[in-house]
């Protein structure tokens, strides 16, 4: 292990350092783009490129000199106040880890450590510096709008993704008076490109020439660690080209750090979607799932549901969106409801109470339940996912949720939902009826999601060459990103139930 500056002044420290650490080294050598930015004196300064150039590990090792006043333009002896920020924990656990790599045992107080993906001993993510040339200085850990982040002065900010901007309008202010920085890594992505025009502003203006940035592309050089005796790289080309064909053509010049936008001359699913490979007739054998997607919307085309069959187990399930349905104009839940109904009992997958068997679908439905029993029995979808509530438009019309459609199917199959308690009407519905699941969501999931639609193409997962699942067709061949895109909303309804599967949070009963 190689020692420090600050530990030759402290030899016991090291010792017990070097005797007592039990996790992996922190890293001593970098790379040319890691060290300009580290050297950096600007006011601010953006690190942006690919993919795996680095980024998290030097934003750990400003955070440890920072707090231990060895950045260039620091003095030591003074007290400094260091906010390491990020999106979410989950994506700042990186960053983390690569920071406590690199601290000696009980900087941050004798019970701190990181265990677990997350900072353990302390309750609040405010960390005092125990001993060193800056003892007393403060870290200050959160999430962009943590209530820890409020209100004190900073000297150094650094985030592991760019600043909303309203947060970084919150932040940079609080660097005033003190000579503060700050400093941003990130790679773009789909979710961000559009958010942070502010920040471009920023760093391409020549008139504020106290704003910078840094472009780290995906290459050997770029991700070669300099001053070793053999200068290795920890990045292949035969990774960087793997890099490149393993995600979405519109977003890989972004993934490499050559671009800051997606392209426009492409779609989403260009390279993995083609109708000749992903159309299929597909019957579904024994022991398949039958799951429904729904995304709400009240405008034409905007309420979409998708039956999709899931067969087999873990990574080897196979998904075929085998219908769908799709309001032709603004719709009310009841008509949503309807025409769901159709979509199951054309596949099967709604069966007529036995007094009204043989009977087409339009005269079952006039029909009222009796003792409790349907008109139809829904039972053999095994799984419903549905977005969340849906406002509608003037008026409160076309307002929609998934407690509205579980009532309206409800009524359509025999219950005078007027009448009965919401929970005895609910009690007679099919067990996963009952609970529509919502998706689970975070910033970014519904990249996440797409991308696992996309990698599972042709292989594990098709449609239906029925003309029936042509807009869903053209959703996957023309969409090319847009959040605003109402193909988007045939997407959304297709991605829910299968990451919903796909990720585990959702398994069959026994």
């Amino acid at each position: 292990m190689v020692a420090h500056e600050g530990d030759l002044q402290d030899p016991g420290r090291f010792l017990a350092d070097l005797f007592t650490r039990d996790r992996r080294p922190a890293p001593t050598r970098f790379t040319d783009k890691q060290w300009e930015f580290y050297n950096s004196t600007k006011k601010l300064t953006v690190l942006w490129g690919g993919n795996a150039v680095g980024k998290s590990v030097i934003l750990a090792k400003m955070a440890r000199s920072a707090l231990r006043g060895e950045l260039p333009w620091q003095k030591k002896g003074r007290k400094y106040t260091v906010m390491l920020v990020g999106n979410t924990w989950s994506q700042l656990s990186s960053t983390l880890e690569y920071l406590f790599d690199g601290l000696h045992p009980g900087e941050l107080g004798s019970k701190v450590r990181y265990e677990g993906g997350a900072i353990k001993g302390q309750r609040m993510a405010v960390y005092k510096v125990q001993f060193g040339p800056c003892a007393g200085s403060t870290l200050r850990c959160g999430i962009f709008r943590a209530k820890n982040l409020a209100g004190p002065r900073a000297d150094v900010v650094l985030s592991d993704e760019p600043l909303p901007e309203d947060v970084h309008n919150e932040l940079f202010p609080r660097l005033m008076g003190r000579n503060g920085r700050m400093y941003i890594t990130f790679t773009p992505t789909m979710g961000t490109a559009g958010d942070i025009d502010y920040l471009w502003k920023l760093v391409d203006d020549p008139d504020k020439p106290w704003f910078g940035e840094i472009q780290c592309p995906t290459t050997v050089e770029n991700c070669t660690p300099r001053g070793g005796f053999i200068e290795v790289p920890f990045i292949r080309q035969a990774e960087i080209d793997q890099l490149r064909d393993g995600v979405s053509p519109i977003q890989a010049e972004m993934r490499l750090g050559l671009s800051r936008y997606p392209r426009r001359d492409c779609t989403y699913f260009e390279g993995s979607w083609d109708a000749r490979t992903c159309r299929v007739h597909w019957t579904p054998p024994k022991g398949t799932y039958a799951l429904v997607g729904l995304d709400h919307g009240s405008k034409a085309q905007a309420q979409v549901a998708t039956l999709t069959y899931a067969h087999g187990r873990g990574y080897g399930t196979h998904y075929h969106a085998a219908d769908m349905y799709m309001s032709s104009g603004r719709s009310e839940m009841t008509e949503d409801a309807r025409g769901i109904v159709e979509m199951l009992w054309r596949n099967n997958l709604a069966h007529p109470r036995e007094d009204l068997r043989g009977r087409p679908l339009e005269e079952v439905l006039q029909h009222r339940a009796v003792n409790g029993i349907p008109t139809l029995d829904l039972s053999d979808v095994d799984l419903w996912v549905g977005d969340r509530s849906h406002g509608g438009y003037k008026g409160g019309l076309g307002t929609k949720s998934n407690g509205m459609l579980q009532r309206a199917i409800a009524e359509l199959i025999g219950f005078d939902t007027g009448r009965m308690q919401p929970h005895e009407w609910r009690e007679r519905l099919p067990v996963p009826l009952r609970k529509i699941r919502v998706p689970y969501k975070r910033n970014r999931s519904m990249w996440d999601g797409m991308e696992v639609l996309r990698r599972m193409m042709p292989q594990r997962y098709t449609i239906s060459a029925d003309p029936k699942m042509d807009p869903m067709a053209e959703a996957f061949g023309q969409w090319q990103g847009a959040l605003l895109d109402p193909l988007r909303d045939r997407l959304d309804s297709a991605r829910y139930p299968v990451v919903e599967v796909d990720s585990g949070r959702w398994r069959p009963l026994g």
